[in-house]
Order: structure tokens, then C-alpha cells, then sequence
């Protein structure tokens, strides 16, 4: 399924603007200011840089802009008023923060399909986020400090990366308690030694597909009927053993 942004715009009868298959700069970026609808659209579109002169140009009408396909490696996040941002199979690799901008405003940031490896410390400025889907891209470490200051986020996806590792350096007592959805399937995890206790709010959680070792899935199984998580998707096909709908593997 494509990302598509979903604003609030659309209630207030504002149009959606498309563009597609052009290359965009600063300087000839075919987006005038004011007269930019409440959603954008760019499909195929090739810009080398979508920072913080772009942004500017999107007017402060636009609350939701989707990028689909095309060429955007690299994003500097610098807009005071989006709502929404997806940003769907764009060749993206780097994602960073304007500083000097605050993002107080973005409720929903959906970056899917991309060779993203890392994740930059600049996305803990998004104090506003309540959805936050990084799925299908090649995260393989993710530092849950980072959604410490989310305090309105309650649906993190993780699924379908490549990732070994999700935890805190220094190993610290981290409470993400807004998040009521977590999906972490699809990833390399042998241990999450952080759940549940990290995520005191959690109503479900996705962990199929992963390479659980069998005391982590006994532990977190208790952990799950303690918590009362609801737990969707199980494993069929197990090289390991089968525990609890997850496949595990003695280590």
C-alpha cells in the first residue's frame, strides 16, 4: 500500500495539488508561494536537497505534503506548520531537523520504503507527533531515548527493518507512556529487554518474525498476560521451536 498523508485539510475543504515526474530546487521549484493547496502531492519528483528554502516555499496553507517515488535522498526537516509529512520510496538515506525551527506542529510522520539506516537525534524535536511509522526502510539500531519527548505519540512502527538492537545507551528506566500501538515484527531482535516496562500505556504490540531467543519469548509471554497486551500476528512456519504464536531459538 502507497503512504499517503491523511490531514486534517481536507474537513476545511481545501484542494490537493499534484505535481509530478519535474525536478525541483530552490530556484526553479514550480511551488509559489500562496498559492500552494492544504495537501500536496509530488510523484517521480527528482530533488537532490529538500531543505529548508522548499519548505519555505510550501506557504503556511499547506498542512500536509506527500513525496511518492521519484528522487529525494535527503530531507531537512524545516517547516513550523505541516501536519502531516509521508515520504514513500524516495531513495531517502539521510533525514534531519532544522534546528531553528519548531516542530511542534507535525502530528504524523511516515517515512517508508527507503535505504534509511539511521535515525538522527534531531526527529526527538517532534514534540507533537501522535503517529510515527519507519517501516520497510534498513534501520538496524534504534535508541528509544529518542521518542522520550513525544509525549503524544501513541503509534510507533518499527516492522520490517533490519533491526538487532532497540534499547537505551546508557542502559536507563526510559517511560514511553503515550504509546498505545508498538509493531517491531519483521526485524532481527533476539531480545527486547526493554518491553513491556518501557511502554506502561501499551494495548498491542506486533512481534512475529523476528530471531526471539525462547527465555526472552517465556518472559515476555508472563510480561504480556500480566500487562494485559493484546498481541497481533503469530509464526507458522518455525525452523526453532514454537512458543506462544513466535518462533524462538535456544541461546
Amino acid at each position: 500500500s502507497e503512504a499517503r498523508a491523511v490531514p486534517h485539510h481536507r474537513q476545511r475543504g481545501e484542494g490537493v495539488r499534484r505535481l509530478q515526474n519535474v525536478t525541483l530546487d530552490s530556484r526553479n521549484s514550480n511551488l509559489t508561494v500562496g498559492l500552494t493547496s492544504g495537501e500536496l502531492v509530488l510523484e517521480g519528483c527528482q530533488v537532490n536537497h529538500f531543505g529548508s528554502e522548499l519548505f519555505q516555499l510550501l506557504g503556511s496553507r499547506t498542512g500536509s505534503l506527500s513525496l511518492r517515488g521519484g528522487h529525494i535522498p535527503r530531507i531537512t526537516y524545516a517547516s513550523a506548520t505541516l501536519d502531516t509529512l509521508a515520504v514513500d520510496e524516495t531513495g531517502l538515506y539521510e533525514f534531519e531537523v532544522n534546528s531553528s525551527y519548531p516542530v511542534a506542529s507535525l502530528r504524523i510522520l511516515i517515512i517508508t520504503r527507503n535505504p534509511l539506516e539511521q535515525l538522527s537525534p534531531g526527529l526527538a524535536r517532534f514534540s507533537g507527533l501522535h503517529r510515527l511509522d519507519l517501516s520497510r526502510n534498513q534501520l538496524s539500531f534504534v535508541e528509544l531515548g529518542l521518542f522520550n519527548g513525544m509525549q503524544r505519540l501513541r503509534d510507533l512502527d518499527l516492522s520490517v527493518n533490519r533491526i538487532v538492537w532497540l534499547g537505551t545507551v546508557p542502559p536507563t528506566n526510559v517511560r514511553l507512556l503515550s504509546i498505545r500501538n508498538l509493531w517491531v515484527s519483521y526485524n532481527r531482535l533476539q531480545w527486547f529487554d526493554d518491553f513491556p516496562d518501557a511502554f506502561p500505556g501499551l494495548d498491542t504490540v506486533r512481534l512475529l518474525g523476528n530471531q526471539w531467543t525462547c527465555g526472552w519469548v517465556d518472559r515476555a509471554r508472563q510480561d504480556i498476560m500480566r500487562h494485559g497486551i493484546t498481541v497481533f500476528g503469530a509464526d507458522y512456519d518455525c525452523p526453532g521451536e514454537r512458543q506462544g504464536g513466535l518462533c524462538c531459538y535456544e541461546g
